[in-house]
């Protein structure tokens, strides 16, 4: 074969890749929406390194289909831009709430948006994080809506907003291992001066409380995050 006929085939080849990638379907659907409590109605914050995923599986690609999934934001709300119409099963089994049973759903051609109502493992109630002669002090109630133990109660420090167990500089956290009482009240404070090489006065930094149940897949329960000033 002389170079001028390889040249000649090389280029044939790729234009007729180019025009057979070019012919394949494009993602046409949006999935996007929220994560609320069944009982409150509020959006259940998250942790976005390891927070809950929704698991989504594509009908009709055979006996073993792909599973996707996509993170949920830190405000509870999750946007997919590239998916494709059509049958999906929805699993919603590793989060911060009790699991749901498998959801069967149809995607159509363009924007779907979906509100799934859960139960978290843990409610966070009237938290007040403040900072007061030297130390930062979280107050806070739990509600505990399964039967599962309270492991953990934690107060996390970050610069950024995303403050949580996976992002902290400094953390204050305390082993429960034990059910607790309805309307049961806590307090979690970190001592200011003891991380003055890491909490810089004059500087803003998130707080955020964090409790976690008891169980193989569950995982910590937010509050909102709250900027205070180091002083």
């Amino acid at each position: 074969m002389t170079m001028k006929k390889y040249i000649l085939l090389t280029i044939l080849s790729c234009l007729l890749f180019s025009c057979e990638k070019d012919n394949l379907d494009a993602p046409d659907a949006v999935f996007a929406g929220e994560l609320r409590d069944k009982k409150t109605g509020e959006l259940i914050p998250q942790e976005v390194s390891d927070g809950s995923r929704i698991y989504f599986i594509e009908q009709g690609w055979g006996d073993n289909p792909p599973v996707q999934n996509m993170i949920i934001k830190r405000d509870g709300t999750f946007y997919n831009g590239l998916i494709f119409s059509g049958d999906y099963k929805v699993i919603l089994n590793r989060g911060n709430y009790v699991p749901l049973d498998t959801i069967d759903m149809h995607l159509n051609p363009g924007k779907n948006y979906r509100v799934f109502e859960v139960n978290p493992y843990l409610r966070i109630l009237e938290p007040q994080i403040f900072i007061k002669d030297g130390k930062a002090i979280a107050k806070f109630k739990l509600e505990q809506v399964t039967a599962n133990k309270v492991d953990r109660i934690s107060l996390f420090v970050h610069p950024h907003i995303d403050v949580s167990n996976k992002l902290n500089v400094v953390n204050q956290t305390v082993m429960l291992d034990r059910s607790i009482e309805d309307g049961e009240k806590f307090e979690l404070s970190i001592n200011l001066s003891d991380y003055s090489s890491t909490l810089k006065k004059g500087q803003n930094y998130y707080f955020r409380i964090g409790a976690q149940s008891q169980g193989n897949e569950a995982k910590y329960n937010y509050s909102e995050a709250v900027k205070l000033l180091v002083e």
